[in-house]
């Protein structure tokens, strides 16, 4: 369980530095490190993805909200086709969030991948750098 709870802070970690660099870098494009390959062909970017909902809306209170997110879910399978990897996915079943890390070439299938929620949920989608990458960038 200890294993569990240090990955899911390092996720937040992540998420929370995820925000604070996001919201305070801009580069040309000539200036662009390897890793933001938002549209570039053949390169892939990771994100992180947060997911909140409600506790009247928990996907858990009812079978239809547990069977719609059994089905999302099972749709990584069919992401894993269009390209996307899914490097951790962690759920704060108190605080009813989803953290999922995942690797895509193309943005447009990971908001697909993420449809079967949106009814019930609300949810954020970041691009994010390596701690290298960013200290590349901020060490300029």
């Amino acid at each position: 369980m200890n294993q569990k709870r240090t990955m899911l802070l390092g996720a937040c970690i992540l998420f929370a530095t995820t925000m604070f660099m996001s919201s305070d870098i801009c580069a040309s494009e000539n200036e662009k490190e390897p890793g933001w390959n938002i549209g570039v062909t053949g390169k892939k970017t990771v994100y992180v993805a947060h997911w909140i909902h409600t506790p009247e809306n928990c996907p858990g209170r009812n079978e239809d909200g547990a069977m719609t997110l059994r089905k999302f879910w099972e749709g990584r399978k069919m992401a894993e086709e269009k390209g996307i990897t899914i490097l951790g996915a962690y759920a704060t079943v108190t605080e009813h969030d989803f953290f999922i890390i995942l690797e895509a070439s193309d943005f447009s299938s990971v908001v697909e991948f993420f449809l079967p929620l949106v009814p019930s949920q609300t949810g954020k989608i970041v691009p994010v750098l390596t701690m290298d990458e960013c200290l590349r960038m901020v060490s300029r």
